[in-house]
């Protein structure tokens, strides 16, 4: 009999997310070699994990397919598009545009097949327990706002094709929105209507609150750009009202899930100690920090721009902690 494969966790890229969009905050505020030593690892844990990835699936085909198609694990792939698009962004503030298309391209195309392939399992496959319904769900939310926040970065190397990269993006934002609605309705359900363990409340719940911030963010990024079709400037308004709000729901998530966390930190007496999961409450809070920022620059709400660095520092710190327990579990 051949050894049992060991349980992959499918949301490892998470740690690129994490890595990536706090380089990037840390860009914003003129903090330039802490940056470029972050997008340096980032960019390595990038390529180690697509090593991690293909090992996995030669070695365990069965396994990964069914961690694919399972509604409890599949969504952690697409922290892969997520991690690609958060990169690219990352490397065109470095004018590497070249890369950036190649980030951007792979991020897209792994969506595409992704997305179809796991709805398409849950559609034809057994009925879900709301059990099985958590925050990870909610990375495919970034990984379409991610695309959009990719286009949209890309109109100022690519002006010919504005238009056509506008509403591109618009749509996946868009997209993005509608499914953070579903999504978050049975989020909402699983919490309030079925009894929550300590072991429910684990850290892809920040999702929560990342989803929203990722979607500040495209829709900031997207009003930052002129473009001359009069049916997409008609859709100004809608995005700044839906910006504001989303960035109102974000920030009311946070004091709830520091608060749970103490709940089940201190209440479930549980010990803290390192699982890939983490990287799951360090993207949210840089994406926050990089969402206020950008949009207190964008809509002149200037106050905002303290909210961003307080955030700056916290998502550091949190990166830095999350870190630190890593090594030490690696270590021994």
């Amino acid at each position: 009999m051949g050894k049992k494969p060991k349980r992959f966790y499918t949301g490892y890229f998470a740690s690129v997310m994490a890595t990536g969009i706090v380089s990037t905050v840390l860009l914003l505020y003129h903090h330039y070699w802490i940056s470029d030593a972050l997008m340096a690892v980032a960019a390595a844990l990038y390529l180690v994990l697509w090593y991690t990835y293909i090992a996995r699936a030669m070695a365990a085909p069965r396994e990964m397919w069914k961690d694919l198609t399972g509604p409890s694990t599949a969504f952690g792939f697409f922290t892969i598009v997520a991690a690609s698009n958060v990169l690219a962004v990352r490397f065109i503030f470095e004018h590497w545009v070249g890369l950036s298309i190649i980030l951007g391209t792979v991020g897209l195309g792994i969506w595409a097949v992704l997305f179809y392939t796991v709805m398409t399992a849950l559609v034809t496959g057994p009925a879900i327990d709301l059990s099985s319904v958590n925050g990870g769900w909610l990375i495919a939310i970034v990984a379409e706002q991610s695309i959009a926040t990719y286009l949209a970065a890309m109109i100022d190397y690519l002006p010919r094709h504005a238009s056509v990269l506008f509403l591109t993006a618009t749509t996946f934002w868009a997209m993005g929105l509608i499914f953070y609605v579903l999504f978050m309705g049975l989020i909402m359900n699983r919490l309030l209507f079925q009894s929550v363990t300590f072991d429910d409340l684990q850290p892809p719940y920040w999702i929560n609150m990342g989803a929203t911030a990722i979607t500040v963010l495209a829709s900031s990024r997207l009003l930052a750009i002129h473009v001359h079709a009069q049916i997409l400037l008609t859709l100004r308004p809608f995005l700044e009202g839906v910006t504001l709000a989303l960035w109102a729901w974000g920030s009311w998530w946070i004091p709830l899930l520091i608060i749970l966390g103490v709940w089940k930190y201190w209440r479930g007496r549980e010990k803290v100690g390192y699982h890939p999961a983490q990287w799951s409450i360090v993207f949210p809070l840089g994406m926050y920090a990089t969402a206020t920022t950008t949009m207190s620059r964008i809509h002149g709400f200037y106050p905002l721009h303290w909210v961003g660095a307080g955030f700056l520092w916290i998502a550091v710190g949190a990166w830095v902690l999350v870190s630190a327990l890593a090594i030490r579990m690696y270590r021994t």
